[in-house]
C-alpha cells in the first residue's frame, strides 16, 4: 500500500507490512493553511513508504549511481525492478576514491519533501532484503545499509553490514560512534531468500542514543537485540542510505559481481501526530539576490536554475518565508560546492543570527547536491532568510531552502483542569467548547502536555477577550515560572487571538498551567497548540 502524499491528520492503513509496536526509549503553498492536530499518545506513525514501481528513485534524497562514471556500460547500476529497488555492482565499479565501490541511495522524500532526522527524536525503518550468495561478507567492509550526517566525508553512526569474523560470514550492526557491534548473526543462512529486517534508532548523545536491530526470516526471529546509553549524533541531521559500499582490500576472495534487492521500504516516527511536518520549497532563482547570478549549467537543481553568489564576502541570497504558526523550523539549504574548501556563510533569521560560519563542504563536484540543516524560531507570517558569504570565496551553489515546520498538538481548554466554566455562549471556539475563568485572582487553567523528548517547545494560547482592558495570567512550566502573557483585548468575545511563548519541556509529562493576575480573571481560553522538537 502506498502513501506518499498525505491529507490532513488521516491515519492510512499498513496493508500487510509489518508493525509492532514496542516502547521506544508536498509542497505547501507559502500562503500554507495553519494546521493542528489533536492531542494523542506516542505511537509509530507512517511516515515514507515508497512503492517502487510508481515512486522510482524518486523516493529518495539523492542516488549515488557510478559517481566516478567508471562503468558506463553498467548504468544504471540502481534501478527499479517490479516492486523491488535493484542495486547491481560489478567488479569493474570504482567509486570516486579507487579503493572502493558505491552504488547506493540516500535520504527519503515523499510528497516532494525531504524526511528531516533531529536529534531527540525516534524513528523505525523496516525493509525486506534479498542477498544473494554472490554478495558475500568481506575481511574489510560491506555496508548495505549507513546512518550518516550529510557530507562527503562524515563518518557513519552505524552501519549493517557483511563482515566476516574470525574466517565466518556474518550480518552485523555496527555503532562507529561507540566503537561496538551492537550484534551480529550468521549471513549464510538469510542468503539467496527474503528476509525483513527493522531497525529502531533514538538520535541523541550518549546516554540518550538508543539502538534497536531485528532481523526475522519468514515467521522466525533470527535476531533481536537492544543497546541504550549511545552516541547516535554528530550534527546537522541523520540521513540513512541503502545500498551497497564495499571496499576493494578484501583478503578472503569474496568479491563478485554481485546485486542487492530491497522492497517494502517504510519509516515511521515515534509521535504523538499523525501528520509530518509541513514543508515547503522555495528556490534560490526566486528570491533576492545580492552579487551573484541564477545559472543553470550544472544539472541536478530544482527549479529553473540556481544561485551561483559573487565570490566575495557578504554576497547573499534572501528568501522571504511565510510560516503559518510561530515555532522551531527546520531550514535545509540544498547547495553544491565543486571546490576544495569549504565556502562558509552566515545564516540569520529575521536579522538575528542563526547559524554562525555555517560550513558548507565540498561535494564531489559541481552537479552533486547535498544539504546543510539549522534549527531555528520563526514568527507567524513574514520571515526573512538570509544566506550571507563570510569569506572572499563567496558562498556555494544555492538551489533551494526547506523549510518544515510541525503542526502544533492542541490541547482544548475545555479538557484541560479549568478553574471556571466550560462554556459554548461565543463562536469561533474549536472542539466542544472554552473555559470562562472565574473573575478572581489566581484562576487557572491546567494542560498536561507530552513531549517525546526533553527541549524547547513553542506554546501558543488561542484566547478571546471581549474587554478594554489586559487580562493578564502568569504561566508555569513543571511547577517553575515562565514568564506573564498580557491576552490583550481581541475587539469581542467572538474574536480569537493567539499569545505565543517559548518554554524547555521534559521528557514525558509536562504540566501548563496558566493564572490570573487581576480580580476579573483571565480571558476565555480555547486551546493550547504545542510544537516541540
Amino acid at each position: 500500500m502506498r502513501f506518499p502524499h498525505w491529507r490532513g491528520s488521516t491515519l492510512v492503513a499498513l496493508g500487510g507490512v509489518l508493525l509492532l509496536v514496542a516502547a521506544p526509549p508536498a509542497h505547501h503553498s507559502a500562503a500554507a493553511t495553519r494546521l493542528q492536530v489533536q492531542a494523542v499518545q506516542d505511537t509509530w506513525q507512517p511516515r515514507w513508504a515508497p512503492q517502487a514501481s510508481l515512486d522510482g528513485l524518486g523516493a529518495f534524497e539523492g542516488v549515488e549511481d557510478d559517481r566516478a562514471n567508471s562503468h558506463p556500460a553498467g548504468q544504471p547500476h540502481i534501478f527499479v525492478e517490479g516492486d523491488n529497488y535493484r542495486f547491481n555492482m560489478h567488479m569493474v565499479d570504482r567509486d570516486i576514491s579507487p579503493d572502493r565501490q558505491r552504488q547506493e541511495v540516500k535520504g527519503m522524500r515523499t510528497g516532494g519533501t525531504d524526511l528531516i532526522l533531529l536529534k531527540g527524536r525516534s524513528w523505525r525503518f523496516t525493509q525486506s532484503m534479498f542477498i544473494p550468495g554472490s554478495l558475500q561478507a568481506t575481511t574489510t567492509f560491506t555496508h548495505i545499509m549507513q546512518m550518516k550526517m550529510p557530507g562527503t566525508d562524515s563518518l557513519p553512526i552505524f552501519t549493517v553490514s557483511l563482515q566476516r569474523v574470525d574466517g565466518a560470514p556474518m550480518i552485523e550492526l555496527h555503532d562507529f560512534n561507540d566503537n561496538l557491534i551492537v550484534g551480529r548473526t550468521g549471513l549464510t543462512p538469510l542468503q539467496d531468500r527474503w528476509i525483513d529486517m527493522e531497525l529502531e534508532m533514538t538520535i541523541g548523545d550518549a546516554p540518550n542514543g538508543r539502538l534497536r536491530w531485528v532481523i526475522r526470516d519468514g515467521s522466525s526471529t533470527v535476531i533481536d537485540v537492544t543497546r541504550t546509553g549511545l552516541d547516535t549524533w554528530l550534527d546537522d541531521r541523520n540521513r540513512p542510505k541503502w545500498g551497497i559500499y564495499r571496499s576493494l582490500g578484501d583478503t578472503s576472495g569474496s568479491l563478485h559481481d554481485c546485486y542487492l534487492l530491497l522492497r517494502n521500504m517504510r519509516a515511521y516516527e515515534w509521535s504523538g501526530t499523525s501528520a509530518p511536518p509541513s514543508a515547503t520549497t522555495y528556490e534560490a532563482e526566486n528570491a533576492t539576490i545580492f552579487h551573484g547570478a541564477v545559472e543553470s549549467n550544472w544539472p541536478g537543481f530544482t527549479g529553473t536554475g540556481f544561485v551561483n553568489t559573487a565570490n566575495e564576502v557578504g554576497s547573499y541570497v534572501q528568501w522571504t518565508v511565510n510560516a503559518a504558526n510561530a515555532g522551531p523550523a527546520t531550514l535545509t539549504f540544498r547547495y553544491a560546492n565543486g571546490t576544495t574548501t569549504s565556502r562558509p556563510m552566515d545564516i540569520t533569521v529575521n536579522g538575528s543570527l542563526a547559524a554562525d560560519d555555517l560550513s558548507f563542504i565540498p561535494t564531489p563536484a559541481w552537479n552533486d547536491w547535498d544539504t546543510r540543516t539549522v534549527v531555528t524560531n520563526l514568527r507567524a507570517g513574514t520571515n526573512t532568510v538570509r544566506a550571507t558569504a563570510t569569506t572572499a570565496n563567496g558562498g556555494p551553489n544555492l538551489d533551494n531552502v526547506q523549510v518544515q515546520m510541525s503542526a502544533p498538538t492542541r490541547y482544548e481548554a475545555e479538557d484541560a483542569v479549568c478553574q471556571g466554566t466550560v462554556d459554548t455562549d461565543h463562536t469561533g471556539f474549536s472542539g466542544t467548547g472554552f473555559c470562562n475563568t472565574t473573575n478572581t485572582v489566581g484562576a487557572s487553567v491546567t494542560w498536561t502536555v507530552n513531549a517525546t523528548a526533553a527541549g524547547s517547545a513553542t506554546l501558543t494560547f488561542r484566547y478571546a477577550n471581549g474587554t478594554t482592558a489586559n487580562r493578564p495570567m502568569t504561566l508555569t512550566v513543571n511547577g517553575a515560572a515562565a514568564g506573564t502573557l498580557a491576552f490583550a483585548p481581541t475587539g469581542s468575545w467572538d474574536t480569537w487571538a493567539t499569545a505565543t511563548t517559548t518554554v524547555t519541556l521534559n521528557a514525558g509529562s509536562n504540566t501548563i498551567r496558566l493564572a490570573a493576575t487581576t480580580s476579573v480573571g483571565g480571558p476565555n481560553l480555547d486551546y493550547l497548540g504545542v510544537v516541540t522538537l
